[in-house]
């Protein structure tokens, strides 16, 4: 391909749209890119300064947006080599313009909130149908691990708060691969990812995250060992309503 088509190419790709803020714009147009196949994995895309061009917008936002989806996964910047769009994007991001939409919203607590019970009483349900003994088994010692990793302990630092934080997250990941549906699972483990710093201030906040949390956590375990889907979604009610009440102590 010659110069003047591959630039033909990138400018039809990388079009000037109806205008928004210059950070979001450019994201957008990237995940418009990817979703249409304009651009694909593994694909190199243009610099900084002939996306500033492209786009008409300044290298600040251009770098702006660059660092967003890197930290979400999509793209890899290489020094001295240049943008890549990632190759591989499991385990890293969904990249669902419904879900990619609600990362640049900024949604209200509340609805975070709701969002977050609707899914957790939907996987319950799930977990309860396909659960093993196994699967009990290490949901039991997971839970257990999390009542005694903060015992009678008054103050946490940050590495403490981070310790507690993966160990409660690691409860909600093993409920998710419980519910035995891949794309339910990855869609949860996304948004968990995106609650992370809501549930890490709720620690914060309260000392006793521990005794608060794990009251719940062992309800959805008697509720899942009796199979009571009623019960397990009364579980996560009360868990999802406790972390919301610690956000605002």
């Amino acid at each position: 391909m010659g110069l003047e088509d591959k630039n033909a190419s990138l400018a039809n790709i990388f079009e000037p749209k109806e205008r928004e803020s210059s950070v979001n714009y450019v994201i957008n147009n990237i995940k418009d890119s990817l979703l249409s196949q304009q651009i694909m994995p593994g694909d190199k895309l243009p610099s900084e300064m002939e996306l500033g061009k492209l786009l008409s917008v300044s290298r600040g936002s251009i770098r702006e947006a660059m660092k967003i989806l890197a930290a979400f996964g999509i793209i890899e910047i290489r020094r001295g080599d240049g943008t890549y769009v990632t190759k591989d994007f499991e385990g890293k991001v969904i990249f669902d313009p419904l879900l990619f939409s609600f990362i640049l919203s900024q949604p209200a607590f509340d609805d975070l909130k709701e969002l977050r019970l609707m899914l957790e009483k939907y996987i319950v349900r799930l977990a309860i149908k396909n659960e093993t003994d196994e699967d009990l088994a290490n949901l039991k010692t997971c839970n257990l691990e999390l009542k005694n990793l903060k015992h009678n302990q008054n103050d946490m630092n940050n590495e403490e708060v981070n310790e507690l934080l993966e160990c409660d997250l690691k409860f909600h990941y093993m409920l998710a691969k419980m519910a035995k549906n891949k794309l339910i699972e990855r869609i949860y483990l996304f948004v968990l990812e995106y609650f992370k710093p809501y549930i890490k201030k709720s620690m914060q906040n309260h000392v006793y995250f521990t005794f608060k949390s794990s009251a719940p956590h062992e309800q959805i375990l008697s509720a899942m060992e009796k199979r009571d889907v009623a019960l397990a979604e009364i579980a996560i009610e009360d868990s999802v309503e406790i972390w919301g009440k610690l956000m605002f102590k």
